[in-house]
């Protein structure tokens, strides 16, 4: 998954707009998501970049770290794409 498909990816399972989906996108390339101690981090820039609820950013990051896991677990299983 590329940047551009998970931004798209990201706005169609949160129902925010593409653009708000980019400034989700930095958040995360700004942080080492990995690490525990950031969610809480992540999660309070991303309500306060958006003006939303505590609650809607965890749900938003959850989300995203879903994809993001989803697509590292693809590119392990399938490293060099599609073989057909």
């Amino acid at each position: 998954m590329n940047k551009t498909s998970f931004i798209a990816e990201l706005a169609n399972r949160t129902e925010l707009t593409v653009e708000q989906a980019a400034l989700i996108n930095e958040i995360f390339e700004n942080h080492f998501f990995l690490h525990k101690k950031n969610e809480s981090k992540i999660i309070n820039e991303i309500s306060e970049t958006l003006s939303i609820d505590g609650g809607k950013a965890k749900e938003i990051y959850n989300i995203a770290y879903d994809l993001i896991g989803n697509a590292l677990v693809d590119k392990l299983k399938h490293p060099f794409g599609s073989q057909n």
